[in-house]
């Protein structure tokens, strides 16, 4: 048989890229979030316990076979992976220095968004078959869940905004942003009218308002003619909204925020609950309870010396030692008190270069929307979605670089 030898077939020190169907680390993932939801479906359809347990351990294994996926692959991203290593050691530290109440579980939902995002890398190409499989029976599995079942885990007055399977709404809408975002350099711009659907039968003004600040950051140089017709239905949609009262929520938001910026944070936590509904003229406070919280946090985080500052109060912990006993619904404030000031700057900085990588236009714009919505939600705790997100991410941004050649490739010829 004819030798070929490998400078015939390709430059000088360069090989063929690694293709999606060589590494299975999105078929394999995407099967492991199936069973994961296949097994919270019926967690909360049944309550039992062991059911959450089994999920669990099928998510510990996808961390698993994220860092097989990195360890045995080459492809070329040292600078993330030295922020993975470090984001690593830091959440290490972290937990050591609070090991009597700090949560593994919470440490490595945490640590996963790094090693998804550095996996994804490792299989750039096409979405396959089995992916886009997986995907839409992700999509489906809380609708079914919806028309057949009730929750049997959340209830009470604790979760008052309950959807399928998710706490509340806006878990789920960012649940279905990230099923988009795997689609997004499948479909392109057209992802983005299914993200406002989205948004609408949500009825969330966030998921609607942080893709419409996206589009405008993304859009708006250079000014084409393109951007001024998107500019000019967005403004003649938002009147319509305005004039149905569906941005009344939004209004009233706004507004405690101008009163609380009037005011100051300090001066309205210290209000009750009454007075304040008297001062604003509704009951819709959340805004104020979100400063208020915020607020909270990071006096606790300042004034309990360097220990806590450099290491955090620990994974898990927000929830436990605010006012409100709840994780503050802002990521960024709360991987900051959590794990210290150290992690919280390489998680800023690791998710602006994942966003400045970012090329194409509709992943770029859904994964801005993920940033914009880490400001006000809880968002890191929910494993699918961020799995989803950071290792879709790693793929859009993949360098399609070859696997090192082997001593026989080195030899001269392929047979």
């Amino acid at each position: 048989m004819q030798k070929l030898t490998i400078a015939t077939q390709f430059p000088p020190g360069s090989f063929p890229a690694a293709s999606a169907s060589a590494n299975n680390f999105f078929l394999v993932t995407g099967i492991g979030l199936v069973t994961m939801n296949v097994l919270t479906f019926g967690y909360h359809a049944i309550g039992a316990t062991v059911l959450n347990g089994v999920s669990n351990a099928c998510s510990l294994f996808l961390v698993g076979c994220s860092i097989y996926f990195i360890l045995t692959s080459y492809a070329d991203n040292s600078f993330h992976k030295a922020l993975t290593v470090s984001a690593s050691v830091f959440a290490g530290l972290s937990y050591l220095a609070n090991s009597s109440t700090a949560s593994i579980p919470d440490t490595l939902k945490y640590v996963s968004i790094y090693t998804f995002y550095l996996a994804g890398q490792t299989a750039p190409g096409d979405i396959g078959k089995g992916e886009k499989r997986c995907i839409y029976v992700l999509g489906v599995l809380p609708i079914l869940f919806m028309l057949t079942s009730t929750t049997k885990i959340y209830v009470g007055r604790e979760y008052p905004d309950v959807l399928s399977y998710f706490p509340n709404t806006n878990t789920a809408a960012l649940y279905f942003s990230a099923l988009l975002f795997a689609f997004s350099p499948w479909l392109g711009n057209k992802v983005l009218i299914l993200q406002f659907m989205n948004a609408i039968l949500m009825n969330r003004v966030g998921p609607a308002l942080a893709t419409i600040v996206s589009i405008g950051m993304w859009s708006v140089f250079p000014l084409r003619k393109e951007v001024v017709i998107a500019f000019v239905i967005i403004g003649t949609g938002g009147m319509c909204a305005y004039a149905v009262g569906a941005l009344d929520r939004l209004m009233t938001g706004l507004d405690s925020i101008a009163l609380i910026w009037s005011l100051s944070p300090s001066t309205v936590a210290q209000m009750s609950y009454k007075d304040l509904v008297v001062m604003t003229g509704t009951t819709d406070l959340s805004a104020f309870f979100r400063v208020i919280h915020w607020s909270d946090i990071w006096d606790l985080y300042t004034s309990q010396g360097l220990g806590v500052i450099l290491f955090g109060f620990g994974s898990g912990q927000t929830g436990l030692i605010t006012n409100a006993a709840m994780p503050p619904h802002n990521d960024y404030l709360r991987i900051l008190a959590e794990y210290g000031l150290f992690s919280g700057a390489i998680f800023v900085v690791f998710v602006a270069t994942i966003l400045a990588s970012l090329k194409e236009q509709a992943p770029r714009i859904l994964f801005t929307v993920l940033l914009i919505y880490f400001i006000s939600e809880n968002l890191v705790d929910n494993f699918t979605s961020m799995a989803l997100f950071f290792s879709y991410a790693g793929r859009c941004t993949a360098k399609r670089v070859a696997r090192k050649p082997t001593p026989y490739m080195r030899a001269g010829a392929w047979r």
